[in-house]
């Protein structure tokens, strides 16, 4: 999978005029606005019925939020195959 959405810094980095506290002020503050776009999409995903784990995925996917680990980005890809895999089981055994 590539990464093909500009980070927050990518697109910040093309702000002319800003002191480094400003921006690491802005980015800070997008990046808390996109963690909690990132919640809030998450909680509409259960409510709808969809499986965190897939709402998680793809929110890891476009790189929404704070810049995850490798460790965390790991973790969230191991938990989406796994769910895509015991569907898959559950699908070949005529289960729902």
């Amino acid at each position: 999978m590539t990464d093909t959405n500009p980070t927050i810094n990518d697109v910040v980095r093309h702000v002319e005029g800003l002191t480094e506290e400003q921006y690491t002020h802005l980015v800070g503050a997008l990046i808390e606005r996109e963690e909690a776009l990132k919640e809030q999409l998450g909680m509409a995903g259960m409510q709808f019925g969809l499986f965190p784990q897939i709402v998680a995925e793809v929110l890891a996917e476009i790189g929404m939020g704070a810049p995850m680990t490798d460790e965390q980005r790991a973790f969230i890809r191991a938990q989406y195959v796994a769910l895509m895999e015991a569907i898959e089981r559950q699908q070949r055994s005529g289960g729902v």
